[in-house]
């Protein structure tokens, strides 16, 4: 049985690539972002940032990633970053450690989503990196959330 948690709708501002699942583009975009975190406006969750998932509706190979914070309400968006609207909607949320996320979506998407009840909703899916993380511990956990409606 897997977690499951209703969020409510949020917006984040962040840095956007167009990439392909596991590239090293993502790694690459984090510490660009963390640079510049302290310019976006009304942060809403203190030292919780967000790697937000879309896969383009036609391939699953093109994926848009967006290294992000939570702002509760949208200030000025600075210079090459943009604003995202994430709809509020049941989440299963999984835990896995930093250095076994290739991994955890692994499993997430072969094992453990097909035999749960549930299937993917419409939506972007992120990780969710809360004040414990730390990127310099492989071990430290990071939330995964996807979208989902009963079968």
């Amino acid at each position: 049985m897997i977690k499951t948690l209703d969020r409510p709708e949020m917006t984040l501002v962040g840095m956007n690539i167009h990439t392909r699942p596991m590239s090293p583009d993502i790694p690459a975009l984090w510490p660009k972002f963390v640079a510049r975190i302290g310019e976006i406006e009304n942060p809403s969750e203190p030292r919780v940032s967000y790697g937000v998932m879309r896969h383009a509706a036609s391939a699953t190979e093109d994926l848009s990633y967006m290294a992000a914070v939570a702002v509760s309400t949208p200030g000025r968006i600075p210079s090459g970053m943009e604003s995202l609207s994430v709809p509020a909607g049941t989440y299963a949320v999984f835990r896995y450690p930093f250095s076994g996320l290739a991994r955890g979506f692994g499993e997430i998407f072969g094992k453990l989503l097909p035999s749960s009840g549930y299937i993917q909703a419409p939506g972007p899916f992120f990780e969710r990196y809360d004040e414990a993380f730390d990127p310099d511990r492989p071990s430290s956990e990071v939330e995964i959330l996807i979208p989902v409606r009963r079968e």
